[in-house]
């Protein structure tokens, strides 16, 4: 394991929600220290992934210091938005020093939507594991970030009192809170995340660990409440409420899509690169958040026929009994009436959402001849939607589970209840990978 900072707040300044996990590393295991929070995030102060109100946030990172008891002021956040970084995993002739230097910036000018000169950039080379030693090009990953961005993570986290140490981006995070912690028991299996977010949905694939395919889809968890507000006739506080306390994609039946070109509208093509399919990390910021320092090599690794002779005309059918609660009663009909209606009103929207994760899928396999897939693992706020892991299986073919970033974690503070962790856990896994950014192998 790597020894860096061992001892780390990871928070993930979302635009729904601000959450934070503080960890340390004690010997070879990961220790919880305290509660892990998630809180709402401040109305207006954080759009599409940026931060647009800094004073707001670091108010709410103290909240979160004050209620929850984070004694450590050492903090790792993550940067997003889709309009304000710029990732690419390019080809160039193999070279080094000087020769490089020139090269990114040629890909800067050619690539970058904003300034120059108003963006905080990194690069490094890509040496996979199974490349072609013979090859003459090789692999280089940029990244870009418009400095505003960065700097407003790092006002935020220090107008709360905290220390950023660095600033890193969510598909490693994801990583090595699913992938890394596991250590050897994750090593040799090739695993798909998707994480639903509240604007953008991530499409990640991870392969003998290392993170080979990122997709961004803009269908998320807002599109699910919106789904809900409008089918219900309510307003969108009301349908984040309902979606939460009676979500359950059981309780419907799952919508059939009609059939459609296999990457109709999806942008992925036999000769097209898939939307944002490159993986990147951002490394530390100094205080002012002006400048990236080098990028370790780890992040360089960043798509019924039946005999009917004896058929017999049925008995009619028994009505079906009433639901019954856990005591044993029956259920209130009109609240399973009430959550059939949420579940259909969820259904288009959530399969909208895995037909999207079969397209990247059939697109990736057909870049790695067709390597199997060994199990898909849901993350993200509205990954605690009953049935949704089995809507994904059966969308995709492939088995899916919901993600658990706390499985590998040792937790320190006993009035932490299974429960809690069960319930918070798919929306901490960025949060906890980005507090465990020294302390996994590199």
């Amino acid at each position: 394991m790597a020894r860096g900072a061992t001892h780390v707040l990871g928070l993930d300044i979302g635009t729904a929600f601000i959450k934070a996990a503080e960890i340390q590393l004690r010997g070879d295991e990961f220790h919880v220290v305290g509660r892990p929070a998630v809180i709402p995030t401040p109305e207006g102060a954080v759009r599409g992934g940026v931060i647009v109100d800094a004073p707001a946030v670091s108010d709410a990172l103290r909240e979160i210091k004050d209620r929850y008891g984070m004694r450590v002021k050492s903090a790792i956040a993550s940067v997003g938005g889709d309009s304000s970084v710029v990732v690419r995993i390019t080809e160039v002739p193999k070279m080094s020093g000087k020769e490089l230097d020139e090269a990114i910036q040629w890909e800067l000018d050619e690539q970058t939507p904003f300034p120059v000169d108003e963006v905080i950039y990194d690069y490094a080379t890509i040496d996979r594991p199974d490349a072609d030693p013979e090859a003459t090009e090789m692999e280089v990953l940029l990244c870009v970030a418009q400095e505003d961005l960065v700097n407003a993570h790092v006002e935020a986290i220090m107008g709360a009192g905290l220390a950023p140490i660095a600033v890193d981006v969510e598909p490693l995070a994801i990583g090595r809170a699913l992938v890394e912690a596991g250590g050897e028991e994750q090593a040799d299996q090739t695993i798909v995340n998707v994480h639903i977010g509240a604007t953008t949905t991530l499409i990640l694939v991870f392969r003998h660990g290392l993170l080979s395919f990122v997709r961004i889809i803009p269908s998320a968890g807002e599109n699910l409440t919106q789904a809900l507000a409008q089918n219900l006739m309510v307003g969108q506080d009301q349908a984040e409420i309902i979606k939460l306390e009676l979500g359950n994609l059981q309780d419907g039946g799952f919508v059939e899509q009609p059939e459609r070109d296999e990457f109709a509208g999806a942008g992925l093509f036999e000769d097209e690169e898939p939307p944002s399919d490159s993986v990147f990390e951002l490394s530390s910021t100094d205080e002012g958040g002006a400048a990236f320092e080098p990028m370790d090599e780890r992040a360089t690794h960043l798509e019924v026929d039946e005999e009917l002779s004896d058929f017999e005309e049925p008995a009619p059918e028994a009505p079906a009994p009433p639901a019954e609660t856990a005591a044993g009663e029956p259920e209130d009909p009109d609240l399973v009436e009430a959550r059939e209606h949420v579940a259909d009103a969820l259904t288009e929207p959530v399969l909208d959402i895995a037909t999207e994760v079969r397209r990247s899928l059939d697109f990736y396999r057909r870049q790695h001849r067709n390597e199997p897939i060994d199990r898909i693992v849901v993350t993200g706020g509205s990954a605690r939607l009953s049935g949704l892991a089995e809507l994904m299986s059966e969308e995709t073919g492939v088995a899916t589970e919901v993600g658990n970033p706390f499985q590998y974690m040792q937790i320190d503070d006993d009035s932490v209840s299974q429960q809690y962790l069960q319930d918070i856990a798919p929306t901490m896994v960025i949060a906890v990978g980005l507090a465990l950014r020294d302390m996994v192998s590199d």
